[in-house]
């Protein structure tokens, strides 16, 4: 049973392609993982919708809307977070996923979106 399954295993990472360099299991070598992907900052921001609204538009008074927000202001709030200097139970956590590059990316794209006022109206139609 185990030659079986580590000639299936020899056998599917030869007709992938590993070579020995990868071969321990892993899909991307180290390398090219290690590279920043270029990740655009709506993929990335879309992480954000949960909490914040599609597209950073959300009207509630739990959290504040991210579309319209200056790009120093969120590149600095996130680093804050990140290095732990502003208190979060969740955005402590959240920031330190992000590269400093994807911050930037992220904060482009927030600073990008039309910010809609705080009205009533908006406020009862939701985030969109």
């Amino acid at each position: 049973m185990k030659k079986t399954l580590l000639v299936s295993l020899i056998s599917v990472s030869a007709l992938f392609g590993m070579n020995s360099a990868n071969a321990s299991g892993a899909l991307i070598p180290a390398d090219k993982f290690a590279q920043d992907p270029q990740i655009p900052g709506k993929m990335l921001g879309d992480n954000c919708s949960a909490c914040h609204g599609t597209l950073g538009r959300f009207y509630d008074e739990s959290m504040p809307p991210l579309a319209g927000i200056p790009r120093d202001v969120f590149i600095k709030l996130m680093q804050d977070f990140k290095n732990e200097v502003r208190p979060s139970i969740v955005m402590n956590h959240v920031a330190k996923v992000f590269t400093d590059k994807e911050i930037e990316r992220m904060a482009d794209y927030f600073a990008a979106q039309a910010d809609r006022p705080w009205k009533e109206e908006n406020v009862l139609e939701g985030a969109q």
